[in-house]
């Protein structure tokens, strides 16, 4: 299994496209303000057949937007912990995404409400996005992928061997 994550505008959909050309099964988390066991939901994509599955987003996104847009996790460090061992058991890697702010501005300028987080969270999304996959390394591997210096394809021929 692969998880895609990053901010808003990344490239995180285009490159779940490109694994879903290639034959894996796409899963996006959508945030759902509502559900507040969100170690369950996370936990139940595990009883499917990972093999060939691609997350767009997960529970990381939760433990990046939650402190920094809510003040709050609703996962903490603990059974965040939990989660990146329990998915590390089903054979999943992590690609991490990141673009320059200008960049995902630009990419994003038809999304007012995209272009307003990133306007004024970028600083505070980037930051906390490095700090969680700092520690998610040490559970999960965890391939980290510039966008704006790297181009679609060349990232492309890159993750080409995790599909494999």
């Amino acid at each position: 299994m692969l998880i895609v994550e990053g901010m808003d505008g990344v490239g995180k959909t285009t490159l779940v496209d490109y694994f879903v050309l290639n034959g894996m099964k796409k899963h996006h988390f959508d945030y759902d303000v509502n559900n507040m066991d969100l170690i369950t939901k996370y936990m139940q994509i595990l009883k499917e057949d990972t093999s060939h599955l691609v997350l767009d987003r997960s529970f990381i996104s939760e433990m990046v937007y939650g402190p920094v847009l809510r003040g709050r996790s609703k996962i903490d460090l603990e059974e965040y912990k939990k989660l990146l061992i329990a998915y590390r058991q089903s054979n999943t890697a992590i690609i991490y995404l990141t673009a320059s702010k200008d960049d995902l501005l630009l990419r994003r300028a038809s999304d007012i409400s995209d272009y307003n987080t990133i306007m004024q969270y970028y600083n505070s999304l980037n930051e906390q996005y490095n700090s969680i996959m700092q520690y998610s390394e040490d559970y999960i591997d965890v391939y980290h992928y510039n966008t704006s210096l790297e181009n679609e394809l060349q990232i492309q021929e890159k993750v080409k061997r995790l599909i494999r």
